[in-house]
C-alpha cells in the first residue's frame, strides 16, 4: 500500500492555522523539550480514529478546534479531520485531486460539510487501505470481528516510553484484547489471506457443528429405532399369532418395515381359532412372572446388603468402643508386687494377661468388619436401576396383554376372526405411517456429503499456505533484524546478534539466541541501548516486510519518538556531557535509520515514511548534512508547534 501523510494542520476556532509538512521517506522533527513533538504522534492517532484523546493537555488542546491530516493513498489525498474532545470529537473524510495543495486548506473547507461519527469515518479510511476483511468470526467469541485499522496503529507508533521499553515492544498492548486481535489480524495485515480465506473458515465452522448435530441425530435415530421395534414388535406377533403363523422375533426395525408392506392376508377358506393368541398370551403371562421373580429376588438381595451394612456399622461401632476401653486400662508394668507383704502377685498378672489377649482379639475383629461396613451405596444403585428396567419391561407385558384381552379374547364387539386380524393389521399400519411420517432423516449420505464439503473447502483454505508463510515472515523479520544490528548499539556480550521474533506461534516475543540454544528475552537484557536497538530493528524490519507484501493494506509509515533519549540528555544546556561513545552510537542509529527506508525504497518501488520527533540537532552527528536534509521542523529559541 502506497500510502503517507503529506502534512499535520491544526486549526482554531478563528481559522489560525499550524502546518507540519511531511514528506515520503525520512521525516525529521527536531526542537526543544515542551515543544509539542511528541504530541504529534497521538495528533495522528486521533485523527486515525482512536476511541479516545491522549493528545495531552495544555497549549495544544487550548488552541486546536480541528486536528487534520492530509494522506496520500495510492495516489490519491484524503483529508481525514477531527474536531477536538471538548467539541465532541465529529470526524471529516473526503477524497481530492493528486494536486490538491495541502497550503491552501481553511477551516472554511470544513463549515460546509457535516461532520461524520468516528466509525463511519473508519470504515472509510479502511475502504481506502483496502482492508476489506470484514467477518473473522470463526469461533463462538468472534462474532461480528473485523479487521480492524485501530489494531493496524500497534505497527506504526514507537511512542517515547516505548521505543526505549525492555517490557513491552508494541502500542497498547497492554490491554489483553487489543493484543490478541493485534496479533491475530497480522495475516491480513500482511496480505497473506483476504475475507475469502475467513469466509471458508466460517463455512468449515458451521458445516463441522452441523456434521456434529448430524451424528448426534443419527446415534438418537438408533436409541429410538431400538425403542420404536420393541413397540412395534408385538403387533406383528399379536397379527401373525391371530394367522396362527410364526413370526421371526430378531427382524430389524428396516425388515419390519418392508415385512409390514408385505403382511400375509386373512384366508377365509382356512379355520383358525384363537389358539395362537391365547398361547402367545400365556407366554406373555409366563414372561411377567418370571420378571416378579426376578423382581423379588433383587428385592431381597437389596434388603439384605442394607441389613448387613447396617448391622456391619453397628457392630463396627460397638467394637471401637471396646477398643477405646482396652485402650485407656492397656497393661504398662509386666509384674505387681504386694505392698504389704512384698511378694508376686501372679494372679493380677494373670488378668493382665487375659486382657491382652482379648485386645488382640478385639483387633483382629475390627480388621474383620471392615468388610461389612464398605460403602454399598453403589450396590443398592445398580439394583434400583435393574428395578426400574424390571418396572418398565413388566409395564409393556401387562399393555400386551391388556390389548390382547380386550380386543381378541374377551371383546364382545369383535365377533369374527377377521375383524380381530383387520384389527391387528390397523394398528401396524398406523404405527408404520407414524414412521414414515418423517421421524428418521439422517442418512449416512448426508454425513458424507457434509465431510466431502468439508474437505473440499479445507483444500481451498491450505492454497493460501498460513502456515509457511508465517514462517517465511518470521524468517525474514529475524534476518533483517540481524542484518541492521550490525550498525546499530549492542552490548558486546549480545554480538555477533541472533536475534529472534516469534511470529507463528502468536506469542510476538523478541529474544536474543545463544550460540548454546539460551533464549535471552528481551525484559532480561540490561542497558537502555540494547532496548531502543531492538526496536529500531523490530520496527525496520517490520516496514520493510509490509513493502515487500503486494496485497498488504498496511500503510508504510512508522513514527519514532525521541529515539536518541537513551544518549543524548533532554536539556541543551547538558548537550557538554555527552561522551563521544554516545555521539557514535546515535550517529550509527540515524544512518541506520537512513538507509534501510532508502533502501526498501530502492528493493521495492515504493519509499515509506518514517517520522522521528528527537531533541537532537544532528550538528554534532557525521551524518549530520543528511540529517538536516530530513528536517521539517525545527522548533527552538521559541519556535514550538503552538
Amino acid at each position: 500500500m502506497k500510502s503517507y501523510i503529506k502534512a499535520i494542520i491544526i486549526f482554531n476556532k478563528n481559522g489560525e492555522k499550524r502546518l507540519v509538512p511531511l514528506k515520503q521517506g525520512v521525516n525529521i522533527i527536531t526542537g526543544e523539550s515542551k515543544t509539542g513533538k511528541s504530541a504529534l504522534v497521538e495528533i495522528i492517532d486521533y485523527c486515525l480514529c482512536s476511541a479516545r484523546c491522549t493528545i495531552p493537555k495544555g497549549k495544544i488542546t487550548d488552541f486546536s478546534y480541528i486536528y487534520s491530516l492530509i494522506m496520500n493513498i495510492n495516489d490519491d489525498i484524503y483529508i481525514i479531520a477531527r474536531r477536538s474532545w471538548e467539541t465532541g470529537g465529529k470526524m471529516y473524510f473526503s477524497k481530492e485531486n493528486i494536486d490538491f495543495d495541502e497550503n491552501t486548506l481553511s477551516l472554511n473547507y470544513f463549515t460546509s460539510k457535516n461532520g461524520s461519527n468516528c466509525k463511519d469515518v473508519q470504515l472509510e479510511l479502511e475502504s481506502a487501505l483496502g482492508l476489506s476483511v470484514t467477518n473473522l468470526a470463526t469461533g463462538e467469541n468472534l462474532k461480528n470481528k473485523k479487521a480492524s485499522l485501530r489494531n493496524m496503529v500497534s505497527y506504526l507508533f514507537q511512542h517515547q516510553n516505548l521505543i526505549a521499553s525492555k517490557f513491552a515492544l508494541f502500542y497498547r498492548f497492554s490491554d489483553y484484547y487489543k493484543r490478541k486481535d493485534v496479533i491475530d489480524q497480522f495475516p491480513v495485515f500482511a496480505g497473506i489471506v483476504n475475507q475469502e480465506y475467513y469466509s471458508d473458515l466460517i463455512t468449515v465452522s458451521d458445516l463441522e457443528k452441523k456434521l456434529k448435530q448430524q451424528i448426534k441425530k443419527q446415534d438418537d435415530d438408533i436409541k429410538s429405532k431400538g425403542y420404536i421395534r420393541e413397540n412395534l414388535l408385538p403387533l406383528f406377533e399379536d397379527y401373525y399369532a391371530l394367522l396362527g403363523l410364526e413370526f421371526n422375533k430378531e427382524l430389524k426395525l428396516e425388515e419390519l418395515l418392508i415385512t409390514a408392506s408385505n403382511l400375509p392376508e386373512f384366508d377365509e377358506k382356512k379355520l383358525i381359532n384363537n389358539e395362537t393368541i391365547i398361547e402367545r398370551y400365556n407366554n406373555l403371562n409366563k414372561q411377567l412372572e418370571e420378571l416378579e421373580n426376578k423382581e423379588r429376588n433383587i428385592i431381597l438381595t437389596k434388603k439384605k446388603i442394607e441389613k448387613t451394612s447396617v448391622t456391619g456399622n453397628d457392630l463396627n461401632d460397638e467394637l471401637k468402643k471396646l477398643e477405646q476401653k482396652t485402650n485407656i486400662a492397656s497393661v504398662e508394668v509386666s509384674k505387681y508386687i504386694c505392698p504389704i507383704c512384698g511378694q508376686n502377685c501372679e494372679e493380677i498378672s494373670k488378668k493382665d494377661f487375659e486382657i491382652q489377649k482379648a485386645t488382640e482379639w478385639l483387633k483382629k475383629e475390627l480388621v474383620v468388619t471392615k468388610k461389612y461396613t464398605v460403602d454399598f451405596s453403589e450396590d443398592i444403585r445398580k439394583l434400583n436401576r435393574e428395578l426400574s428396567k424390571i418396572k418398565t419391561e413388566k409395564e409393556t407385558i401387562r399393555d400386551q396383554l391388556d390389548t390382547i384381552e380386550k380386543k381378541y379374547i374377551t371383546l364382545k364387539e369383535v365377533i369374527s376372526t377377521k375383524e380381530k386380524v383387520d384389527y391387528a393389521k390397523t394398528r401396524i399400519k398406523l404405527h408404520v405411517e407414524m414412521i414414515d411420517s418423517g421421524i428418521f432423516k439422517t442418512k449416512a449420505e448426508d454425513l458424507k456429503q457434509i465431510r466431502e464439503q468439508i474437505s473440499e473447502i479445507r483444500k481451498k483454505i491450505q492454497q493460501f499456505k498460513v502456515k509457511e508463510k508465517l514462517n517465511e515472515a518470521q524468517s525474514f523479520l529475524s534476518k533483517n533484524m540481524n542484518s541492521l544490528a550490525k550498525t546499530l548499539d549492542f552490548e558486546d556480550e549480545f554480538l555477533p546478534a541472533n536475534l529472534r521474533f516469534d511470529l507463528v506461534d502468536g506469542t510476538f516475543d523478541m529474544y536474543q539466541k545463544q550460540r548454546n540454544g539460551e533464549k535471552i528475552h528481551l525484559y532480561e537484557m540490561g542497558s537502555g541501548a540494547n532496548w531502543v536497538s531492538c526496536h529500531i530493528a523490530l520496527f525496520l524490519s517490520f516496514l520493510r516486510y509490509f513493502a515487500t507484501q503486494d496485497n498488504s493494506p498496511m500503510p508504510l509509515i512508522m513514527f519514532f519518538d525521541q529515539p536518541s533519549q537513551v544518549y543524548f540528555p533532554q536539556s541543551d544546556d547538558n548537550l557538554d556531557k555527552v561522551t563521544q561513545k554516545d555521539i557514535e552510537a546515535v550517529d550509527n542509529m540515524y544512518t541506520t535509520i537512513f538507509n534501510e527506508i532508502n533502501s526498501i525504497g530502492e528493493d521495492t518501488g515504493i519509499l515509506p515514511q518514517i517520522i522521528i520527533v528527537d531533541h537532537v540537532d544532528g550538528k554534532k552527528l557525521l551524518c549530520k548534512e543528511e540529517f538536516e536534509k530530513y528536517v521539517r521542523c525545527e522548533w527552538r529559541n521559541g519556535e514550538a508547534l503552538i
